[in-house]
């Protein structure tokens, strides 16, 4: 059994839907658990210490060790981070799972909701794991959980979210290349169940239903528990976990089509080639068990 004895995690947005299953899960096995959130509603409204707390009880009936705190990660990165130190005296595990989502159609009034979605959802996961990051590399095997979306393939009304979780894949794949060097790894989980974000978003009634009945928050954090763990074998990859199917979500390229000199009717021509699905193969981390590179594009 992947156990947590003698380590200690924190989880942001940890009071509510999928932050509140994987806290619960880190706990049951061993993790001390800061469980980090600010108490907004899913759009970023407000702020409420109850859901923090509530997990916290939750998590100490059952025997386990946690404590809360309510900053937001926007604002309050030191600060979460010094809780678990001040806490537990230690850190070596951070899942980066707070955030907000709101639909908004693309325009000129678009531009305050992504930057509210950036400051949020990407700067709040890049500022809790820089505060976090001398205390990773002390722990000698520390893991960064990071939360990006299945809806990086696109979604109506969605480019505010999107964009914000195309930002933490990205980041997830370029931190994990400076990690390896320290003994860190960082993964991403794409998730889909039915939170609080699912129930209030904007999509058919059957829809939602489905996703109550069928797609837990429990099926999704086993895969952030192993990706949490010390024998988590990967970094820089992200794992799509909805329903109990776990998929590779990654990048790729192809063989794609090669002239020197071409021309826009030459990219007409060859359009199928450049686009050719049969030869793409997924680009790993260079260093890692699953290497790749950048550089890959050149050769």
């Amino acid at each position: 059994m992947l156990r947590f004895d003698g380590k200690v995690a924190i989880v942001t947005g940890g009071g509510r839907g999928l932050g509140r299953s994987h806290a619960l899960l880190l706990a049951s096995r061993g993790a001390s658990v800061v469980v980090n959130d600010f108490g907004s509603s899913a759009a970023g409204q407000g702020s409420d210490t109850s859901p923090a707390d509530d997990v916290v009880s939750e998590i100490i009936a059952e025997g386990g060790k946690a404590v809360a705190n309510y900053d937001s990660v926007s604002t309050g990165a030191e600060a979460i981070v010094q809780t678990a130190i001040e806490a537990f005296g230690r850190l070596d595990i951070v899942v980066n799972n707070a955030g907000i989502n709101h639909m908004t159609p693309f325009g000129p009034e678009a531009i305050e909701g992504i930057r509210q979605h950036m400051e949020v959802n990407f700067f709040g996961t890049a500022a809790v794991t820089a505060a976090s990051w001398p205390h990773l590399i002390a722990s000698g095997a520390g893991r960064v959980v990071n939360t990006a979306s299945p809806t990086l393939v696109g979604f109506e009304q969605q480019s505010a979210y999107v964009a914000s979780k195309g930002a933490i894949f990205s980041f997830t794949r370029t931190l994990a290349m400076e990690a390896l060097k320290v003994g860190i790894r960082v993964n991403a989980i794409a998730p889909t169940a039915y939170t609080r974000m699912a129930a209030e978003a904007e999509i058919p009634d059957d829809l939602k239903k489905m996703l109550e009945k069928s797609m837990t928050t429990a099926m999704v954090s086993p895969t952030v528990a192993y990706l949490a763990h010390e024998d988590c074998s990967i970094t820089g990859e992200t794992l799509l976990s909805q329903g109990g199917l776990m998929q590779r979500f990654a990048l790729t390229m192809n063989t794609g089509y090669t002239n020197t000199e071409p021309t826009p009717e030459d990219i007409q021509a060859n359009l199928d080639a450049i686009l050719d699905d049969a030869s793409s193969k997924p680009v790993g981390i260079i260093g890692s068990e699953n290497e790749g590179s950048l550089l890959d594009l050149f050769n």
